[in-house]
């Protein structure tokens, strides 16, 4: 099926379909490596339509957009959010599998110390050994302190009593395991026995608690915030770098499979000869459109005399008179001067991406098929693209320079 598909339809299916059929798995166990590795495989070579190596690596691709990747999760870390979810249902919620969670896995211990042994299930024992992770981003504000373990929650700056004193702490006070945080309040005031240095030391510490009359409650990532996956996913995920360029590939008006073209020439990742001559596929190096050049991603776009013809008359088309430049100095001169959504700019990012596209189907059809085009073909096919996508939502102005434009590309003009 990924045969029949461009890269842009593959990747559409990837995101909307294939990587939300392990969701219902993933939200219930955490899954072991293996089978991480295994469905990732599998996205892997729909995505690239085959068993060979992908274009790009499966850790760029599941960046974000904006850091260079495609948008794809990373399994291993969406596997995490999801369950970290059944964590936040333990502590917060009232449902009835809570309400068993709480009957006969938890018991009369505390969720945060329970031990992660014994005859439990992969399922609870791996959600179990998430605690930590989720520890880091949950805050626990107190209120009346009827909700709160005294000694076990991590009530107090992100910590457990218990976790920071030890157990004999709760010796010295004389109160059970079960103990409340209201047990050490009176009138609305702190009121920790003073037998020892360290609750001393608390009674210090617990001074910037505001006690009042309100429940306790539990916040995710920041006061105010309940959970959610995806707060959850962006809390834990590896972050990289933003690019600059991501704005010129997938802006809301892109024609997704030029954007996905775009953005593998962005990304130095186009089969280009010299590329395919190193690995042994090619025995030659030259370029298709007979230039007695190197064909590389740099020479391809735009300095090959038919690209650099292609692109010259396009940036006419766009009202743009300057030399052509080098690939990534092009990609450089587009960020900057093609922000935002106003018309033109809108016109200069579908116009780059549409002559990346094109070129790479004529180098390709001349490669295969053994067909040519003229480079004056290629600038009315991408005239066509450009002009037909901007017709359906036409947000020109009436002016001078708007109507140029839209005469050029053949864009019906705004009316009234």
């Amino acid at each position: 099926m990924s045969k029949t598909l461009s890269f842009a339809g593959r990747l559409q299916l990837v995101k909307a379909t294939l990587t939300n059929m392990q969701t219902y798995w993933c939200s219930t166990f955490l899954l072991p490596m293996h089978t991480i590795r295994q469905c990732e495989c599998l996205l892997r070579k729909f995505l690239w339509g085959g068993h060979g190596r992908g274009k790009v690596k499966w850790s760029e691709v599941c960046k974000p957009l904006a850091e260079g990747g495609l948008g794809i999760k990373d399994m291993k870390t969406w596997n995490k959010a999801l369950l970290l979810k059944q964590i936040w249902a333990v502590l917060t919620e009232d449902t009835l599998w809570v309400k068993w969670c709480q009957a006969y896995l938890i018991n009369t211990s505390n969720f945060w110390t329970i031990p992660a042994r014994g005859l439990l299930s992969w399922s609870w024992r791996q959600i179990l050994l998430l605690r930590p992770l989720a520890r880091e981003h949950l805050i626990y504000k107190c209120g009346n302190g009827e909700r709160f373990s005294l000694w076990f929650d991590p009530w107090l700056q992100g910590d457990s009593i218990h976790a920071l004193y030890g157990h004999r702490v709760i010796y010295d006070i004389g109160l059970g395991t079960q103990a409340r945080v209201k047990e050490m309040l009176r009138e609305g005031e702190w009121c920790w026995p003073q037998v020892s240095s360290d609750l001393l030391e608390i009674q210090q510490r617990v001074g910037d608690i505001t006690v009042t009359t309100n429940p306790d409650l539990i916040f995710w990532g920041r006061v105010g915030d309940t959970f959610s996956t995806n707060r959850a996913w962006q809390a834990i995920r590896a972050r990289s770098n933003e690019v600059e360029w991501h704005g010129v590939v997938w802006h809301s008006k892109r024609i997704h499979k030029h954007a996905f073209s775009l953005w593998l020439a962005i990304r130095g990742a186009h089969r280009t000869r010299d590329k395919l001559m190193t690995w042994g596929v090619a025995q030659s190096a030259q370029c298709v459109f007979h230039c007695g050049e190197i064909e590389s991603t740099e020479h391809l776009f735009f300095q090959c005399p038919y690209s650099a013809n292609v692109w010259r008359e396009v940036l006419k088309l766009c009202n743009i008179t300057r030399p052509i430049l080098p690939w990534a100095n092009e990609v450089q001169w587009m960020t900057e001067h093609a922000k935002g959504n106003k018309f033109h700019h809108s016109v200069r990012k579908l116009a780059l991406a549409a002559t990346v596209y094109h070129i790479w189907i004529e180098r390709n059809r001349r490669s295969f098929k053994n067909r040519f085009l003229p480079y004056q073909e290629l600038v009315k096919k991408v005239r066509v693209d450009v002009g037909g996508k901007l017709s359906i939502s036409n947000h020109s102005q009436r002016s001078g320079w708007h109507h140029s434009l839209c005469v050029n590309w053949g864009i019906p003009l705004v009316e009234g």
